[in-house]
């Protein structure tokens, strides 16, 4: 009896060890199976940056990879409709059906550029600068036109497209120009006569120096710097030259 309960138990632990033998065996198989399996559906992300949705499309097909455009943005080093981003990345490892987020550049941002004309100068600097423009250079003329300080004309004109950071040139006024006269001939005048014309006509006396002068009344204008026929503006110096 006692020899035939060790037989029954050896047999059943050679069957218990078989079977779990059998298990084993059975768990790795599938382990590598799942393993070959997963290996043989994976594929390496392809690069679709830079390439048209229709391009990244085609590339993608081979892959078994589903595209789709998450988003769009601009940006002035890619030409609208092309991707700037991918996710996952170029050569990432995934199964074959994932889906693959895309970017798409819309290009340049497009401005339109203010009308500046009318505005005065010291706040044009400001509004370009809110608006995406940069100030560029300013050059002052006499106008009539406008008042001083106000933009005249600029480059490019009002309501054109530029790409931000275009510089914005303007002309400004500065003011009505001041009248130019033609400097008379002062000489054989008196002093006290030219002086008080002087000072009525808004010109400033300056230098009065005293020249022997033979022959002319004493206090007579002999001399004066600016010339008789040259230019002369408000608030310029005219120096005299009179008789002792």
């Amino acid at each position: 009896m006692l020899q035939f309960l060790k037989r029954a138990a050896l047999a059943a632990a050679w069957i218990f060890g078989g079977g779990a033998l059998i298990v084993v065996v059975f768990v790795a198989s599938f382990c590598a199976a799942m393993r070959v399996e997963m290996r043989s559906t994976e594929v390496a992300v392809p690069d679709f940056r830079g390439l048209t949705a229709e391009e990244a499309g085609r590339r993608a097909a081979p892959a078994g990879l589903v595209l789709h455009v998450a988003g769009e943005r601009h940006d002035p080093g890619m030409a609208s409709g092309r991707v700037l981003e991918q996710m996952p990345q170029p050569g990432a490892a995934v199964r074959r059906g994932r889906k693959v987020k895309l970017v798409l550049s819309l290009g340049g941002k497009v401005l339109t550029v203010p009308d500046l004309v009318g505005h005065p100068a010291r706040e044009v600097a400001i509004e370009l600068s809110q608006e995406g423009f940069v100030a560029g250079e300013e050059a002052r003329v006499p106008s009539y036109d406008l008042p001083a300080g106000r933009v005249l004309a600029q480059v490019p004109p009002a309501r054109t497209t530029a790409v931000p950071t275009s510089r914005v040139h303007r002309l400004v006024s500065d003011g009505p120009p001041e009248p130019v006269w033609v400097m008379p001939d002062l000489t054989g005048r008196s002093r006290a006569e030219i002086e008080s014309w002087l000072a009525a006509a808004g010109f400033r006396v300056g230098t009065v120096r005293r020249v022997g002068a033979a022959g002319r009344r004493r206090d007579s204008i002999v001399g004066q710097l600016p010339l008789a026929g040259y230019p002369i503006r408000p608030r310029e110096i005219v120096e005299l030259s009179i008789a002792d």
